[in-house]
């Protein structure tokens, strides 16, 4: 499994979480955060709010996560975000004690 961490626009968020959930992910979050990189016309230390979305998935079904949030979210300039992939050793359902993809999907 993977874990997707990407940082993009408030304006992309809806229709991200539209397009990912025909994708039939097991789950997304969401959370609106600040910080700063390399975006045109903002100096470093200008915090800028964006919102981080995380996501799990199958390595089989990463490139096609990986895909629609580009597809969603790329618009060729400054500030489009980024994507960050992480392995995912395991994941436990605290419910029930299932691990692994069962307690994602």
């Amino acid at each position: 499994m993977k874990k997707i961490e990407c940082y993009i626009r408030e304006s992309d968020v809806q229709p991200l979480v539209d397009a990912l959930a025909k994708t039939g992910i097991g789950g997304i979050s969401i959370y609106a955060v600040q910080g700063f990189g390399r975006q045109k016309g903002k100096g470093m230390g200008t915090l800028m709010d964006k919102m981080k979305v995380e996501v799990f998935t199958l390595d089989i079904e990463m490139d096609y996560v990986i895909g629609t949030i580009l597809d969603v979210t790329r618009k060729g300039g400054f500030g489009d975000g980024k994507i960050a992939i992480l392995p995912v050793d395991d994941v436990i359902r605290i419910r029930t004690g299932e691990k692994g993809a069962k307690a994602v999907f």
